[in-house]
């Protein structure tokens, strides 16, 4: 592994010190690269969590524009960005931030068709959509190419996250999606959505990429959902099912 420089070392200084971390983690980070899919209310907050940590390569896919709705959640995003694609936005805030970060701008939705490109080099996709489409696309996709994934979901008050191993030892998307309906396809437009629930899943789904890309242990296969409102919070263990279509086709 490189060495850091000294201004990696006085950057990452708080970080280095944590024996979670220390400088072979840090290098770790700084060596990997991370796909994001959706640079919206997730997004935001995961690409500037992901940047501040050191993570070293960056790849954002989203095709939206800013809009003034956006503004509550999107935190990375003012009204002079209107009108403005969301991932050239976001790529100029993490750049100024940090120039450690390679950032890797693909202005185009995330499908199978575009997966092929999308997925080359990365060492972990992390779902910040709002699609169910393109968790779908994502699962199928990583799987075929051995990586694993981080979805994420925020929606009126509550979130969920789970983390899917590369071999989806500990089932995978499809598994919990039994009966995809159309109803489960509504987003943040026809739902609602409260702005710190979506902050409260991109922070989950840091930490957990942060591990995975240090070569931690990480919580495969485990929904986690929590109503902010509330305050409840609960986790389950996805069931690998054995008619499971995804699962019964890579097998």
């Amino acid at each position: 592994m490189a060495e850091l420089t000294d201004k990696q070392l006085t950057r990452y200084a708080r970080q280095v010190i944590l024996p979670e971390v220390d400088l072979e983690g840090q290098q770790r980070l700084l060596e990997s690269s991370v796909l994001i899919v959706g640079a919206g209310g997730l997004g935001c907050p995961l690409a500037q969590y992901l940047a501040g940590a050191g993570v070293g390569r960056i790849r954002l896919a989203d095709d939206d524009l800013v809009e003034l709705s956006n503004l509550p959640r999107q935190v990375a995003f003012s009204e002079s960005d209107i009108g403005r694609s969301k991932v050239e936005v976001l790529a100029g805030q993490l750049s100024r931030a940090n120039g450690d970060t390679e950032i890797d701008l693909r202005v185009e939705k995330f499908d199978a068709r575009s997966a092929g490109d999308m997925l080359s080099g990365v060492d972990l996709v992390i779902d910040a959509t709002d699609s169910l489409q393109a968790r779908l696309d994502i699962d199928s996709t990583t799987r075929r190419a051995g990586l694993p994934w981080i979805m994420g979901s925020a929606v009126r008050v509550a979130g969920q996250w789970v983390a899917f191993d590369a071999g989806r030892v500990y089932g995978c998307y499809h598994c919990l999606i039994t009966e995809p309906a159309a109803s489960d396809d509504a987003g943040c437009a026809q739902l609602g959505i409260l702005g710190p629930v979506a902050g409260l899943v991109a922070m989950q789904q840091s930490v957990t990429a942060i591990r995975l890309l240090m070569g931690l242990t990480v919580r495969w296969g485990i929904l986690h959902v929590a109503d902010v409102w509330s305050g409840e919070y609960t986790m389950m263990s996805i069931t690998k099912r054995l008619d499971c279509p995804l699962c019964l086709s890579t097998s």
